[in-house]
């Protein structure tokens, strides 16, 4: 008698049950961490990272290849000048005051800290909850994460062994993206290394130190007798734009010269995303005014990519450090007693002086995911729970031409047959196991804020929210799907 079907979950490896994803595009990665105390492995992608296997389609990777990566990680490395609130960024990130070490002095921070940080997900409690009451007590909710990564600072003269050099640029190769903290605001507690506190200066130090790196990267590179072809047409184009103090990504590389590259783990090559760190009253009274002058400074900016999206967010690292670990109520206490009196008429003219998504913990993980055209994932819920009570969120990258722009592009040429392949519904079932990938039969799908319209996923089926689809389905950005399989 040929096997009964049955649906596959993402509690482990050959574990059955039920895969739900709200998803989209290309790349795995696999990071660990805890949340909620609740220990957690997950699956997510990557682009653009130098950390990939040969199967890897992502920008940086030494591997070819059109297939996915199954072992990355979402990775951002924090840079900026010493002493302009790196490790008190990291703190707040990881909700942990004492991770990282923060004092008032240049390098504090010489090897480099990790903390995985949850994206913030307002579906993935929902979904959890979606099983029978008995066993709802029983639920573990997995975020998705993203690594951040607290590095050493630069300095000016870094590429000719000033402070500690350049040596900590290895580990931020490996990112997938950079987190570029600028200080805007003067504490007579804390020195500058430079005397004086200028955010567009100070940026442009570290954007010019980056390429500085880079070019003599470039030059060893095509030194070597064994550069050769389409790799050293894209690095006489690559050191062109950076003899000119202008980053690697705006070389125009097509899709074949950027694969040809990638390997190399440019770091101006990469997407960044800069953080204006401000002073407590900025950024709790006074967050226009702050955002118009920080796109202003954004603007001014030297050695950038002026056509590139690079995005910038408000954060005050020193305020969110003290407050990281605190529940919300005594946050929102501690908030208030800051702003003062005035508390209610701010509220009044500017609804997010208390709004906890304006946190760097939930406004970083989602400037990240847009700025590496990420999606998120679910699997788990629905799943009988003798099989499975985890309800689990991933990312991927659900934006080809993200990665592309980013130097990631596979194949020959620049048309649409040589982008990075959508993600399908066989992708899926092979990233949570290849048994189920090697046994799929269909996939039920249905959006993520359709099915939370229902008590549970047989109540979406009963009322015809879900729908069949077969493995080359290209699953799309807020999709849950259910895989069957033999």
């Amino acid at each position: 008698r040929p096997p009964r079907p049955r649906a596959v979950g993402a509690a482990g490896a050959g574990a059955a049950g039920a895969a739900f994803a709200h998803l989209s595009s290309t790349g795995t990665v696999t990071t660990s961490g805890s949340f909620a105390g609740v220990p957690l492995r997950v699956s997510a992608p990557a682009c653009i990272s130098s950390r990939t296997t040969a199967s890897s389609t992502h920008g940086g990777g030494g591997g070819g290849g059109g297939g996915l990566s199954l072992s990355m990680k979402v990775r951002v490395a924090i840079i900026g000048l010493p002493n302009v609130g790196k490790s008190a960024l990291f703190n707040a990130l990881s909700r942990r005051s004492d991770l990282a070490k923060s004092s008032n002095f240049p390098f504090c921070t010489i090897d480099p800290n990790v903390a995985p940080v949850a994206v913030p997900d307002p579906y993935l409690p929902r979904l959890s909850a979606m099983t029978t009451t008995a066993a709802r007590r029983d639920r573990r909710c997995v975020p998705a994460t993203i690594e951040f990564v607290d590095v050493a600072g630069l300095v000016r003269g870094a590429s000719r062994g000033e402070g500690l050099g350049n040596r900590f640029l290895a580990v931020v190769r490996e990112c997938d993206a950079v987190c570029h903290v600028v200080r805007c605001h003067d504490d007579s507690n804390v020195v500058h290394v430079d005397g004086r506190v200028d955010p567009v200066e100070d940026a442009e130090v570290v954007n010019l130190e980056l390429v500085l790196a880079d070019l003599a990267h470039v030059e060893r590179r095509l030194e070597k007798t064994t550069c050769v072809g389409e790799e050293r047409e894209a690095l006489t184009m690559i050191r062109e734009a950076l003899e000119g103090g202008r980053p690697a990504r705006t070389a125009a590389l097509n899709p074949v010269r950027s694969k040809s590259v990638r390997g190399m783990g440019l770091l101006t090559l990469k997407p960044a995303l800069y953080a204006f760190n401000v002073d407590e009253v900025d950024f709790l009274l006074g967050r226009r005014d702050a955002a118009i002058a920080a796109e202003g400074c954004l603007r001014r900016i030297r050695h950038r990519d002026p056509d590139a999206a690079d995005g910038f967010v408000l954060v005050s690292a020193k305020l969110e450090a003290e407050i990281s670990e605190l529940d919300e109520i005594a946050r929102r206490e501690r908030l208030i007693d800051l702003v003062g009196g005035g508390a209610e008429e701010e509220e009044d003219d500017d609804e997010d002086t208390l709004d906890p998504s304006v946190m760097s913990w939930e406004v970083l993980p989602a400037a990240v995911m847009k700025l590496l055209g990420l999606g998120v994932a679910y699997t788990g819920p629905g799943v009988p729970p003798e099989r499975s009570r985890t309800s689990r969120a991933h990312l991927f990258s659900a934006s080809p031409s993200a990665s592309a722009a980013a130097g990631s592009g596979s194949g020959s040429g620049s048309s649409a047959e040589d982008a990075a392949p959508s993600f399908t519904a066989i992708d899926l079932a092979g990233r949570i196991h290849g048994d189920i990938s090697r046994g799929f039969l269909r996939a039920e799908v249905v959006s993520a804020s359709d099915l939370l319209r229902y008590e549970s996923f047989g109540d979406a089926k009963d009322g015809g929210a879900v729908r069949t689809e077969g493995k080359e389905y290209p699953v799309t950005h807020g999709d849950v799907v259910l895989i069957k399989w033999k």
